[in-house]
C-alpha cells in the first residue's frame, strides 16, 4: 500500500531559511520513535504463533527491530505530519531565539 499520498499536512509558513539543517533529521527520528512506541503498544497484546515460526526467544527483541523499522518507514514517508510538526515547532523556537539577537546588533553597533 502507497501512503506517501497520504500526507495531508502541509506546513502553514515557510519556515526560516536560517534554521539548522538537522531539525529535518531530528523531526523525522522523532517522527519514527513515536510511531515506533505507538506499534509497540498495539502489538503487545498479540500473541505469537508457533505454526509460523513464532513463539521463540528471539521473537520479542525482532519484533521490536521490526517495529521500529516501520516506524522509520512511515517517518520517512511523512505520512503522519509529527515530523513536520515538530520541524515548524523547531523553526519557529529558533527564529525566536535569534530574533532578540539580531535586535540587539543594531543597537550594540551604534553605541
Amino acid at each position: 500500500m502507497d501512503v506517501s499520498a497520504a500526507n495531508h499536512h502541509r506546513p502553514t509558513a515557510a519556515a526560516p531559511a536560517t534554521v539548522p539543517a538537522a531539525a529535518d533529521k531530528v523531526a523525522q527520528e522523532f517522527e519514527a520513535m513515536i510511531v515506533g512506541q505507538m506499534m509497540e503498544s498495539m502489538f503487545a497484546g498479540l500473541e505469537s504463533s508457533a505454526t509460523f515460526g513464532g513463539g521463540g526467544p528471539s521473537e520479542k527483541p525482532w519484533r521490536s527491530f521490526m517495529l521500529q523499522e516501520y516506524g522509520k518507514a512511515i517517518a520517512e514517508a511523512g505520512t503522519l505530519g509529527i515530523g513536520a510538526m515538530v520541524r515548524e515547532e523547531v523553526a519557529r523556537l529558533y527564529a525566536a531565539q535569534q530574533a532578540p539577537q539580531s535586535a540587539q546588533q543594531p543597537a550594540e553597533t551604534a553605541s
